[in-house]
């Protein structure tokens, strides 16, 4: 099927899916539906990434907006691929970006759609001062899942100097106890060590992270080869019980 099209009908976007389910390894399908319990089984197609990855820019070499505007979400891989194809546009301004990146926040249903779509949306890049503000209103979000899509985006795009003591002061009063919140919050912290050290470990000895987040967080960085042996040590010491 020919993916570089000018402009997408519902007849095309029907036939893509066709072609789309022509992928599916049903073994693949039962392994990744069962990493993401958000969902039930039948959610998912079981098309690998690197297909989907493969599919999304041939689409966005054509007109990746008129496709965008035939997608559904009636699958995991529909969704990951409107994500994708978000992610590979090259928007014409920052309230172009603003408007795909909200809308798709809103549909974030589990933290395999979330991760993908914040590490691939590259043109945060572009936006990044003006987008900043936002990402810090999504963690203060009621739902969950656009909380997480805040704390990831900080994590992929703002752990640095003009940004880290915001990033983490987000991190903080995102309280929810959503379990995927609270991994969000310590992978955040853990990866905010190896890039801001000093403000970070500030960080550390100060904050209010609830005694199953922050622990989480010690487990990350002793984990992480990005930290040294010594810090590691000392994380161990502070260990909440």
């Amino acid at each position: 099927m020919e993916l570089i099209r000018d402009n997408w009908t519902k007849n095309d976007y029907d036939d893509f899916i066709g072609e789309l389910r022509s992928y599916a390894d049903e073994k693949y399908r039962s392994f990744h539906s069962s990493l993401i319990p958000d969902n039930d089984k039948d959610f998912f197609i079981g098309v690998r990434m690197p297909v989907m990855r493969k599919l999304g820019k041939e689409i966005s070499k054509g007109n990746g907006r008129s496709f965008l505007e035939q997608t559904t979400d009636n699958s995991y891989e529909e969704k990951t691929m409107r994500g994708i194809v978000i992610g590979l546009l090259k928007t014409e301004s920052y309230e172009e970006f603003l408007m795909y990146s909200d809308d798709f926040v809103q549909r974030i249903d589990s933290w395999a759609v979330c991760d993908g779509f914040c590490a691939n949306l590259k043109e945060t890049k572009k936006y990044k001062s003006e987008f900043f503000p936002h990402v810090c209103e999504y963690t203060k979000s009621d739902n969950p899942w656009i909380i997480r899509a805040g704390l990831v985006l900080m994590l992929d795009y703002y752990l640095e100097d003009e940004y880290i003591d915001t990033v983490l002061e987000c991190c903080d009063n995102a309280k929810n106890p959503h379990y995927y919140v609270s991994m969000a919050r310590a992978w955040l912290v853990a990866t905010a060590l190896a890039k801001c050290r000093e403000q970070t470990m500030r960080y550390i000895k100060s904050n209010s992270l609830d005694n199953a987040t922050f622990n989480k967080m010690i487990r990350k960085c002793v984990e992480s080869f990005r930290i040294d042996d010594e810090t590691k040590k000392y994380l161990k010491t502070l260990k909440r019980y």
